[in-house]
Formats: structure tokens, sequence, C-alpha cells
């Protein structure tokens, strides 16, 4: 069955801007021809292809006891990658005490890898300094101010400073608490 093409002038307006580029490509599909018959064996979708469905049986306390196992081992592994950030126990305490109540703790952590003395430095009582003016916490030998730890400053209640002894701390025989610039103790080592 052949059917006859239509005119090109019943698809496109004399004045479209397209009508040229229009006309080559009308051209062509005439030169084609029509398009060939489909097949009678591809008329109709072919058939899903069959399969059989096995069902699991439910298990539910495998998926229960395989939770319990997962949750088990990421809370192992939690527990030993976490516990490298733990704060580290103090070696060694000292305590302090001064005039008026005043008084301090000094934990002195291990020595780490290149020499330092890290120490968490707790004290209570001292007054609030004026700005600018701080406290320091040395080192002494033989009764006489040797080696300095740190400055810091206070404020009412507890207060808590990281602070460092870069120092052999077998090198010396006390510590003792200072107003920066003086040599007066406030905090001494308690015996």
């Amino acid at each position: 069955m052949s059917a006859t093409p239509p005119r090109f002038g019943d698809l496109v307006a004399a004045d479209d801007p397209a009508r040229e580029r229009l006309l080559g490509a009308h051209e062509l599909l005439i030169a084609a021809g029509p398009q060939p018959e489909l097949p009678p064996e591809l008329a109709h979708a072919p058939a899903p292809p069959g399969g059989m469905v096995v069902p699991f049986a439910r298990r539910r306390f495998t998926a229960i006891g395989a939770v319990a196992i997962a949750a088990t081992v990421l809370f192992g592994i939690g527990y030993v990658v976490g516990g490298r950030d733990a704060p580290r126990a103090p070696g060694q305490t000292i305590t302090m005490k001064g005039s008026n109540g005043a008084e301090a703790t000094i934990d002195v952590l291990a020595r780490d890898n290149a020499g330092n003395w890290p120490m968490t430095f707790s004290v209570s009582g001292l007054p609030v300094l004026p700005k600018g003016s701080t406290y320091t916490l040395w080192l002494t030998r033989d009764g006489r101010l040797a080696e300095q730890c740190g400055a810091f400053v206070v404020a009412n209640g507890k207060t808590e400073v990281p602070l460092n002894a870069p120092y052999p701390l077998k090198k010396f025989d006390g510590w003792v608490v200072v107003k920066t610039g003086t040599t007066r103790p406030l905090l001494t080592e308690s015996a």
C-alpha cells in the first residue's frame, strides 16, 4: 500500500524563516521512502521469563543475634579507640597551702617524649588580681625560686589551668606560688 507523500507547501507556510532548511529535510525523507513493516513476531511483546520464587524462612533470632554481635564489636572498637583520648592519671599529686585558706593541688602527669612534665594546677582561695597582674608557679631549690612552670590568673572559686615543667624535677626540692614580679610565697608545698 503506497501512500502519496504530503506536499511541502501544505506543511510549511511560505513566509516561515526555516522554510529552506525544512525543505531539505522533507526531500530527504521522501527519497528514503516509507519505513519497513514491523515483522509479525514483534507485533506483541514477549512474555516475561518465568521463575520460581523461593521464600526464605524468617530467622528473627538469627537477625537479632547478628545485630547483637555487631553492636558488641562496635562497642569494643569504640572503647579501644576512644580510650586514647581519656585524661591521663597523674603520676604525682602535690598539695599546697597558703595564708587565708588558699589551697592548691598540682597533678603532675607522666613525662612526654620531649621531656616535658605536663600538669594540671587547681587553686582556690587566692584573691582575684587587677587586670594585667598574674600569679606564677615556681619550682624551688634550697628554698629559693629556681624555675617557672607558668603564669595564671584566678577567678572567684576554683580555677584549674594546664601548666608545664620542662625540667628534670629531681633537681628541685619544692613548689611555690607568688604574685608575678615578687618573691613572697603565697602558696607553698604541704609536707
